[in-house]
């Protein structure tokens, strides 16, 4: 039950354009389409006119330019025209959002005597930035005398990578290369490349497992062993022959 104010008074949503009988001017420049989906401009008309011809049509009439003088009205399906405007503002928008990850880079941070624990777990980490959208960068950092072994870090990159490219399609951008004490590679997501699905096998080495096809690999037990006795030759075995008395 609700207060004393009595039941909330849900207010209309507003249509971002006026149809039909919304339409309140004397007069309106109409734009019809032909069968050919090629727009066609009747000129100015009562508005009462053009909204018997949407009638006669079954289709709505749409002021579709009302700073226009007068406003611009066109024949349509409004329902159809509105879902066509929504989903171009939600690509827009996801298109949007692809752009500023494109151009917001992640580092991950590895160092050269990383255990593979904690490098799997970072690959992880940069396959979650790079499917959604995001460059990464890899690098490894060398803290005091691991200066002295700079191959330590690059097998340590290397491995990296190579786990990354196990789980997600990716492009090496810049290759490994040596900056102060830091070792880094940037890397994004292959173009055009398709994602795997929850539950996929992992790639390897760049392709996906395949079960083995062969049929004794999904025989049973016992229609494999059937199969191997068919095969086999009967072998007659004589009777021992008695001993000379």
């Amino acid at each position: 039950m609700r207060g004393r104010g009595g039941p909330r008074v849900v207010a209309p949503v507003e249509e971002p354009y006026r149809i039909n009988q919304r339409i309140r001017v004397p007069e309106v420049r109409l734009i019809v389409e032909d069968e050919a989906g090629e727009e066609q401009n009747l000129g100015v008309m009562p508005t009462a006119q053009a909204m018997r011809m949407a009638e006669e049509r079954e289709l709505d009439l749409v002021e579709v330019a009302p700073q226009a003088q007068p406003p611009v009205c066109k024949i349509m399906d409004y329902g159809r025209f509105k879902y066509s405007m929504e989903r171009k503002a939600r690509e827009a928008k996801r298109a949007g959002a692809a752009g500023r990850a494109a151009s917001e880079m992640k580092d991950v941070q590895l160092s050269p005597r990383i255990d593979e624990h904690d490098r799997d777990f970072k690959v992880e980490r940069a396959r979650g930035f790079l499917t959604d959208g995001h460059p990464v960068r890899l690098v490894v950092r060398f803290l005091g005398r691991d200066m002295r072994h700079p191959e330590v870090g690059m097998k340590a990159l290397q491995d990296a990578l190579e786990v990354l490219g196990n789980k997600v399609p990716i492009n090496v951008v810049q290759q490994p290369r040596m900056e102060g004490r830091q070792l880094f590679a940037l890397v994004h997501l292959a173009k055009g490349a398709k994602l795997p699905e929850k539950g996929a096998p992992e790639r390897a080495n760049g392709v996906a497992e395949q079960p083995d096809p062969s049929p004794a690999a999904s025989a049973p037990v016992g229609a494999a062993e059937a199969e191997g006795d068919a095969d086999r030759v009967p072998v007659a075995v004589s009777e021992p022959v008695p001993a000379a008395s």
